[in-house]
């Protein structure tokens, strides 16, 4: 006899699922997945991180990140996932003329949030807590060397809040909210669809880990954003955009710093203000812009900043273009410029340990 015939004669009867067997679709539905989970693969911002250690990412994972996460998924599975993108999320209204220079404007900001003062909150341990939408491309070819088939784009609600150490000890709490728009058949997805709050926890690398304290001259701090990662410093526009989008996604700053941010974002090439904006949280600042390109794609970088005192209330990224070997949003029916990320910042400043709230 084995275990399960043991149990169900010890229940006497009163096994609910005694003589009863999952449907053949409810087997498939439960193997994709158990299999999609094994290779999902956490949210990756672009390769322009590729310098950057990936933690806890495949590396099919990493190289089909552009401007969005990626969920890879086995091949062969019947079903699969619908070729159909969800609606972008509404983009923020900008009210202004046509775009000009921005860096007068910005390095007048800088001056603002220089008289801030330091970040609220006491302790040694760095929280963010952020809200807002990102580009999810779900593709097949997982394990796959070369994977050549993109299924589709979703736009998932999220809410994240993230605590770093001093020691680089790290956590992070993602809940996703579901998607925009499903498209498809829901049963599909419905593994995806279902996703609830995820809690990891790590030691980043050394590399990734900020210093006790910032430089707040724009040349200092611009060799630290340079130097976040290993290999080389990465002083191009890709590399510091990224850099400084890391810094704020995981660390406070006081007013000083936040303005050595602003001098460095008004020394990239093409910096241009776009007016006055309202983020999705209702908030009003003054919208400035970069346009940077790298290997893979031409994106464009948004930083919404309060103009009272200089902190950053939002920040999207819209991309303008990309490889078409990484698949085209116009395949799908969809067209550039195409919302990749929008980021509204909630709360960020110091806290007593890990995973405490202010």
């Amino acid at each position: 006899m084995d275990d399960l015939t043991a149990l169900r004669t010890a229940l006497n009867g009163a096994d609910p699922a005694a003589g009863t067997a999952p449907a053949p679709e409810a087997r498939h539905r439960a193997r994709t997945r158990a299999i999609a989970r094994l290779e999902e693969s956490p949210a990756v911002s672009r390769p322009l991180w590729r310098r950057i250690p990936v933690l806890a990412a495949g590396a099919a994972a990493a190289a089909l990140a552009v401007g969005a996460g990626t969920l890879l998924l086995p091949t062969g599975e019947p079903g699969g996932i619908p070729a159909a993108y969800a609606a972008p999320p509404e983009p923020i209204e900008v009210v202004g003329g046509d775009p000009v220079d921005g860096t007068d404007g910005l390095l007048a900001l800088a001056e603002v949030a220089g008289d801030r003062g330091p970040a609220p909150g006491s302790g040694d341990v760095a929280f963010v807590s952020t809200t807002g939408t990102r580009l999810i491309r779900l593709t097949a070819g997982a394990g796959d060397e070369d994977p050549d088939e993109t299924h589709g784009y979703r736009y998932v609600p999220y809410e994240w809040n993230e605590w770093t150490g001093p020691g680089g000890e790290h956590r992070s709490d993602t809940h996703p909210q579901p998607p925009l728009d499903k498209g498809g058949e829901e049963a599909d997805h419905e593994w995806f669809l279902e996703q609830g709050t995820e809690s990891s926890e790590e030691t980043l690398h050394p590399s990734l880990v900020w210093p006790a304290e910032l430089p707040t001259d724009p040349d200092g701090l611009a060799e630290v954003l340079a130097g976040l990662g290993e290999g080389p410093a990465d002083g191009s526009p890709a590399g510091i955009v990224n850099a400084v989008e890391f810094l704020y996604g995981n660390r406070p700053l006081a007013g000083p710093e936040e303005a050595a941010v602003q001098r460095v974002l008004a020394g990239l090439d093409g910096l241009e203000y776009l007016g006055t904006a309202t983020d999705p949280l209702g908030r009003e600042g003054e919208l400035f812009s970069v346009e940077v390109a790298d290997g893979t794609s031409v994106s464009e970088f948004r930083f919404l900043y309060d103009a009272g005192n200089g902190s950053l209330l939002y920040r999207d990224t819209i991309l303008l273009a990309e490889d078409p070997e990484l698949g085209s949003a116009e395949d799908y029916g969809l067209s550039y410029p195409l919302t990749a990320e929008q980021v509204g910042y909630v709360w960020s400043g110091w806290v007593g340990e890990v995973g405490a709230r202010p």
